[in-house]
């Protein structure tokens, strides 16, 4: 069974939780409602389908699921995880071993899922992810934007990146460049 950290599923929880009009109820199962209905804890696990769930009932509500937009979410959301739970990945010298580090929060964060990456110039690296959710288009947005920044706040320059190729398309895997 897929499963996620509470760390990871903690926010969605809270934007969902505290509107009190009832706007993300469409989105979400019977099974989605209970595991809210519960105090969700960093620690626990808790199934994929429902951190899914919310993330696109979220991602819809508030940004019409924009690339663009889940993208700046990604940079906002390494931002401010960076800067916090997060910033021992700061103390990295370079590209590389902040991408090796954040192979290793994802093991944490996911029960599921493989990242790799591959320098191919001083400054270009490619990253493929795989074994994750094929279909799962905005969390590989969010993925990038919180990639590229992290990488620009290891490396103290503008990092730019694109897709090569997106397996909610029907490849098998997300990759994706990088460079600065």
């Amino acid at each position: 069974m897929r499963q996620v950290k509470g760390s990871m599923f903690l926010i969605f929880a809270k934007v969902i939780n505290a509107d009190k009009k009832g706007t993300y109820d469409k989105y979400l199962t019977d099974q989605d409602k209970a595991v809210l209905s519960k105090l969700v804890l960093p620690s626990n696990w808790y199934p994929f389908e429902t951190y899914k769930n919310c993330f696109l009932a979220v991602s819809q509500v508030v940004v019409n699921n924009n690339p663009e937009k889940l993208k700046d979410w990604g940079r906002d959301f390494a931002e401010s995880t960076l800067t916090t739970i997060y910033k021992s990945l700061l103390l990295k010298k370079d590209a590389q071993s902040a991408l090796d580090a954040y192979k290793l929060q994802l093991k944490n964060q996911f029960n599921f899922g493989k990242v790799d990456s591959e320098m191919v110039s001083e400054n270009e690296m490619i990253i493929t992810i795989e074994d994750f959710d094929n279909t799962f288009e905005p969390w590989f947005h969010v993925a990038i934007g919180w990639l590229e920044r992290l990488i620009q706040l290891v490396i103290k320059k503008p990092v730019r990146s694109e897709f090569l190729k997106r397996s909610w398309q029907g490849g098998p895997a997300t990759v994706f460049k990088m460079s600065w």
